[in-house]
């Protein structure tokens, strides 16, 4: 009996010490009286990082919203109106810069903030912090973030991992989004100049995996997620495929920053058509060698 009384009291010590190690995970005292205020939108942390750090992506505008959610966790929610404090934090944005990603504070300039306090309401689990972001006037070539802390709360706790993070801003361009690969899409590959290879990976693209066109200035994105002709095998040798818009004209310039050699393909359209979002490309690489032509017609079917 006696070692029975021993195993359960061991069990009982470990039950406690797991419900401590994950507190902040969602396990709160007095079914929600007491509760824990965090950062909702920051995932979880490993031990290896300073702070948790999530990226939020807005188009390019001269004012657009930027929500941050608080939360109150707990089964019931708030027992009464809670009043947080937040507040911004450089040192933040400084601790996560790196040598091979480096992170600008954002200025002050490109946002305003209307209030530093949040409510969350009574019984609600809930409350938004608002920045408000020009992002239209953001420098494209720079990658910017915020750090965000959780400074004080009326009632609960303030998460010891949560409380605090970053919060990386991107600014999208008119042509960023997730395109679709559509009729009269193709790819030629030659074992020579003039001579095409006829090989399973020429042909037709069409209905080939989405493509993917990220921001890398107000008018250039970048290319990902090409394929060859029966959409398995990923197009290689052109690293940082890159098209760029003329907005005056939309005609479109392809570069590949991985193959010096790649140009637009003469006498084909390089253009976009800004009312149907949709890009029609035809470009060229290794003109002298083992040449490759690729001609695009993808239509944008949804945000990145």
């Amino acid at each position: 009996m006696k070692n029975y009384k021993k195993l359960g009291f061991a069990l009982l010590a470990m039950a406690v010490g797991f419900s401590s190690c994950t507190k902040q995970d969602g396990i709160y005292a007095e079914n929600g009286s007491s509760g824990i205020v965090e950062l909702a939108d920051l995932p979880s942390r490993t031990s290896s990082t300073s702070y948790a750090s999530v990226t939020k992506s807005f188009d390019a505008v001269t004012e657009v919203d930027c929500p941050i959610l608080i939360n109150y966790t707990g089964v019931d929610g708030a027992p009464d109106d809670v009043t947080v404090t937040l507040g911004l934090d450089a040192t933040i944005v400084s601790a996560m810069s790196t040598s091979t990603a480096v992170l600008t504070n954002l200025d002050a300039s490109l946002y305003t903030v209307p209030s530093y306090t949040v409510t969350i309401p009574k019984g609600q689990k809930q409350g938004i912090f608002h920045i408000k972001l020009k992002t239209s006037a953001f420098d494209f070539s720079k990658s910017y973030a915020l750090g965000v802390v959780v400074k004080s709360t009326s009632r609960g706790t303030v998460s010891g991992n949560y409380g605090s993070g970053l919060f990386k801003i991107n600014a999208k361009n008119a042509y960023d989004g997730i395109y679709t690969v559509g009729t009269g899409s193709s790819v030629t590959r030659y074992t020579a100049p003039g001579v095409p290879a006829n090989d399973a990976l020429s042909g037709s693209i069409a209905g080939n995996p989405n493509l993917t066109l990220s921001t890398v200035s107000a008018t250039a994105v970048e290319i990902t997620n090409l394929k060859w002709a029966g959409g398995t095998s990923g197009v290689s040798g052109i690293d940082n495929l890159r098209a760029t818009v003329d907005p005056a004209t939309n005609l479109v310039t392809m570069t590949s920053l991985g193959n010096a050699t790649l140009a637009n393909l003469a006498g084909k359209d390089n253009k976009y058509d800004p009312a149907t979002k949709t890009f029609t490309l035809n470009f060229r690489w290794n003109p002298a060698t083992t040449t490759r032509d690729v001609s695009l017609v993808i239509k944008y079917a949804s945000a990145r």
